[in-house]
């Protein structure tokens, strides 16, 4: 293993410790549904940051990288499935009571899953240097689609679902045009922004009197400084940095 690679795991590692105390820092005393709901937006979040990272390593290697991504989102998606219906409401609870919220996080990452197994299987139809946009973008679309109704108890909570579904569409649009690493970018901040909306910080930002506005903008530059980080890490591409 390079000293590379070790630094770039600490570096992810560090970021997950550094969430964890913030969240127990600002939500102490956390209630179950709090609890949850860590889990609930810190598995999702860390997801969409694995995905921009994979594109910051992988954007001259577009087979391997629909194919990492592709399991990624089977993993992902699956594992918060599990989760939800065998650990957090169990047993089957998630089916008999959870709420509206919960089917929806449900029924958004069975897609997730479902939209990775299908890159898996079109993956040898594709061209060699296609790199297809068709489920990135249908997620995307039923994402910000569910947001638009998705209730929170909270401005914060609201105002930050929303942004999520903005960055989002950003990630999609660079996507579909083949800024590669400005989609993987848009992703890494997506991750960190949908981290910061769940209860525990929102109601810390709720009952604090703090711009939920503010609080955003703090989180979008956390991602930013994470992307750089994680692009500092990632090969150089040939002719980088020869003056014009």
């Amino acid at each position: 293993m390079t000293n590379k690679a070790v630094g770039l795991g600490l570096f992810s590692l560090a970021q997950l410790v550094v969430a964890w105390l913030v969240w127990r820092w600002l939500a102490p005393n956390p209630e179950w549904n709090v609890v949850q709901q860590f889990w609930g937006h810190i598995g999702p979040g860390s997801f969409l940051v694995a995905m921009g990272v994979a594109v910051f390593f992988l954007h001259r290697r577009p087979r391997l990288l629909i194919r990492i991504e592709a399991w990624l989102a089977i993993v992902a998606g699956t594992a918060y499935v599990l989760a939800d219906t065998f650990i957090m409401h169990p047993l089957w609870g998630v089916f008999d009571g959870a709420g509206r919220a919960e089917w929806e996080h449900v029924s958004i990452m069975s897609l997730i899953a479902m939209l990775g197994v299908s890159a898996l299987v079109l993956l040898p139809r594709q061209g060699a240097q296609t790199l297809p946009s068709i489920q990135i973008v249908v997620a995307v679309a039923v994402v910000a689609f569910v947001f638009l109704a998705h209730d929170q108890p909270t401005m914060a909570g609201t105002m930050g679902h929303q942004a999520t579904s903005l960055l989002l569409v950003v990630a999609a649009v660079f996507r579909v045009l083949g800024k590669l690493i400005e989609y993987g970018v848009a992703l890494v901040l997506t991750g960190f922004v949908f981290f910061s909306s769940q209860m525990g910080l929102s109601n810390y930002v709720a009952s604090s009197g703090f711009s939920p506005g503010a609080w955003i903008t703090i989180w979008v530059a956390a991602g930013f400084i994470s992307a750089t980080v994680y692009m500092a890490f990632s090969p150089r591409d040939a002719g980088a940095g020869a003056e014009g």
